[in-house]
């Protein structure tokens, strides 16, 4: 099922920063990206030191996020993101998580958390969800967070 987006918000498409160090994720996740009118990719990173400083420069509405980078955790990261860019919400997109991951990332700041094993359209529509002040937490996962 193809979902359809949104029509073009009055502030134009949604700024994406993708964070992901595994190439071929980043590579099938930006191409899926340029197909989709309403999320507009702004920039990529691979570690956390990119991370924070491509969330600097771009400014993005969203930061998709993975959660392990090879210097560091992406949840540790989040504070430091957020301090580039205060408005920004962080998404992050993990391979793996139960309730605790969730309660360190809504306790960090976090917007919310998706499992990588989900749909591309779920992931949009999350991303949408996200960008527009929702906190989204993966139903998959065991328990609830508990910031809602």
């Amino acid at each position: 099922m193809m979902l359809v987006p949104p029509p073009p918000s009055e502030t134009g498409p949604i700024r994406l920063l993708l964070v992901e160090d595994h190439s071929q994720v980043a590579m099938a996740l930006g191409a899926a990206f340029e197909t989709v009118p309403d999320i507009e990719l702004v920039g990529q990173a691979r570690a956390v030191h990119e991370a924070v400083s491509a969330t600097g420069e771009h400014q993005p509405d969203v930061v998709l996020l993975d959660r392990r980078l090879p210097d560091g955790d992406g949840i540790e990261a989040i504070g430091r993101l957020r301090e580039q860019c205060p408005a920004a919400r962080v998404l992050v997109f993990t391979g793996g998580a139960d309730r605790s991951v969730a309660d360190r990332v809504a306790a960090a700041g976090g917007a919310g958390l998706l499992l990588k094993a989900g749909l591309l359209e779920d992931l949009l529509d999350t991303i949408r969800r996200v960008a527009a002040g929702e906190d989204s937490f993966d139903v998959d996962l065991p328990g609830r967070p508990s910031r809602r």
